[in-house]
């Protein structure tokens, strides 16, 4: 591809021309090097929202998917007639329930809430939650924490009772630790400045602990890097206190630490577990609210790194989740903005952004991804009638990083994208910025040995889990002489799983 241009950032024009003095490549490069083996998508929302439940009042809502690609949506919703406990199973590439949404008794009428919805590596579905009981008005440990079972979408069993819970209290978390055992954080009523932990609600002999909070808890976040436990929590209705954590390791927690410089800024915290590590997003502590990303050593949150999302509105939620590409993604509330964040490297975010369709309310919004890029986000707005629930497939933007290379004061600047590239377009872009008494005459996009048709990489075109090679050239010219300068970056292409 080539074109006169001086200080420019190239296009895509004669490319044919620019073709001819290649050698020759293979059908498959090329169509695979321009995208042509599959159609390309854009990042962001993915297809028009569905409606899981509406004119309700929520009680809580999660989502999670298995290994397959398969999704789970669960909700407690009441209609006027007591509070039920839903699931609705989306089947990969599907916008619909599979046999429908089941919905079950939650065993607490007015007072389920909490839910959480956890899918073990071989697509076993627990949606645990928290209801009170009549023992309630009778001590401090009346409450009960409630599962119901599904094998991959199939009956759900139950509900059940399988631990109890502070009175009055409320599920904070639910994680599945070492050996898939159920861990909850349940939190008792307000005022109190304590959590509780169950290590494994299954086993009747489960070891139960009590941990003293530097505040009441507004929200908990419960994640696992091997055997370790770590803890995040912040202050219920606070924007400058910072968050909190304790860890565990060999069944022993340590006391609650803060992480300086963090405000929650009226946002919930996010915590998720990945491949490299545990990572903690909160706010910086400033009025600007920006997003930072933290990193656990082992016994600290350290290295601390803003992510890149600088929008003048400020996340109000997190919900931070991994999956087995070792990313993290996030979604936010930012004004009337459902704001996706892919943070490749679990540190820097590309960030794309789509309208809610109305007044957020009923809950924080929740994300959950697979490994190649698409995912499904899950949102509730007010309707005409109480709050109406949603969810809507995504795909997650691919973050553009930058390679320079230098000759003889001749700079080229090529953008391209960060590892792992999900199935999505991407933009690349090459800049020349000529040295004095030099000017720029042509430019040319390679990936690997062929010539990139276009500006933009098909991600869904490229052989999963596979490094590719991008490079951007310039050819600068000073009077009769001339100098090509290449500057490259290596990315890989999204694992399918």
């Amino acid at each position: 591809m080539l074109k006169s241009a001086s200080r420019r950032l190239v296009t895509a024009a004669a490319v044919a021309a620019a073709a001819a003095a290649l050698l020759p490549l293979s059908a498959a490069v090329q169509a695979q090097a321009a995208g042509a083996a599959r159609p390309a998508a854009a990042p962001g929302r993915a297809s028009g929202p569905i409606t899981l439940d509406n004119h309700v009042q929520l009680s809580g809502y999660d989502a999670a998917t298995d290994p397959s690609g398969n999704t789970y949506i669960g909700w407690i919703s009441d209609k006027g007639k007591g509070r039920k406990v839903h699931l609705c199973t989306l089947p990969l590439d599907s916008n619909t329930c599979m046999d429908g949404i089941q919905t079950i008794d939650s065993l607490g009428d007015s007072s389920a809430q909490g839910l959480k919805v956890l899918v073990s590596s071989a697509a076993e579905v627990t949606l645990v939650w928290f209801h009170d009981t009549t023992a309630s008005t009778m001590g401090p440990q009346g409450g009960e924490i409630a599962t119901a079972t599904s094998d991959a979408g199939g009956p759900l069993n139950g509900p059940f009772d399988m631990a109890s819970a502070p009175s009055f209290g409320s599920l904070l978390d639910a994680r599945l630790g070492p050996g898939n055992a159920i861990w909850t954080v349940a939190g008792p009523p307000a005022a109190k400045s304590r959590v509780q932990i169950h290590t494994d609600i299954d086993n009747p002999m489960n070891h139960v602990v009590a941990l003293r909070t530097p505040y009441y808890v507004g929200a908990a976040r419960l994640r696992f890097h091997g055997n370790d436990a770590v803890l995040a929590i912040q202050k219920y209705g606070a924007i400058t206190k910072p968050v909190s954590y304790a860890s565990s390791r060999g069944g022993k927690w340590t006391g609650f630490r803060q992480v300086a410089k963090t405000w929650t800024s009226d946002a919930t915290l996010g915590l998720a577990g990945t491949k490299s590590g545990i990572r903690l997003i909160t706010s910086v502590n400033n009025a600007n609210y920006y997003p930072v990303s933290w990193s656990w050593t082992g016994t600290a949150f350290a290295h601390p790194t803003l992510t890149g999302d600088f929008h003048h509105c400020s996340p109000a939620s997190h919900d931070a989740v991994s999956d087995d590409s070792g990313r993290v993604a996030d979604v936010s509330i930012e004004c009337s903005d459902l704001a996706i964040a892919n943070l490749t490297d679990t540190r820097h975010a590309a960030v794309v952004r789509f309208k809610a369709g109305g007044t957020f309310a009923g809950g924080d919004p929740q994300i959950t991804t697979t490994p190649r890029g698409p995912g499904w986000v899950i949102w509730s707005i007010e309707s005409k009638v109480a709050n109406k629930l949603l969810a809507a497939r995504i795909l997650l933007p691919g973050r553009p990083v930058t390679a320079s290379k230098t000759a003889k004061g001749n700079l080229v600047t090529l953008t391209g994208p960060a590892s792992c590239l999900p199935a999505v377009t991407f933009a690349v872009a090459v800049l020349g910025k000529p040295a004095r008494n030099w000017r720029v005459v042509a430019s040319q996009f390679h990936l690997g040995g062929a010539v990139l048709l276009g500006m933009k990489l098909n991600g869904a075109a490229l052989t999963p889990n596979t490094k590719y090679a991008l490079s951007g050239t310039v050819r600068f010219a000073n009077g009769s002489r001339q100098l090509s300068v290449t500057a490259q970056l290596k990315f890989r292409a999204c694992p399918n799983n």
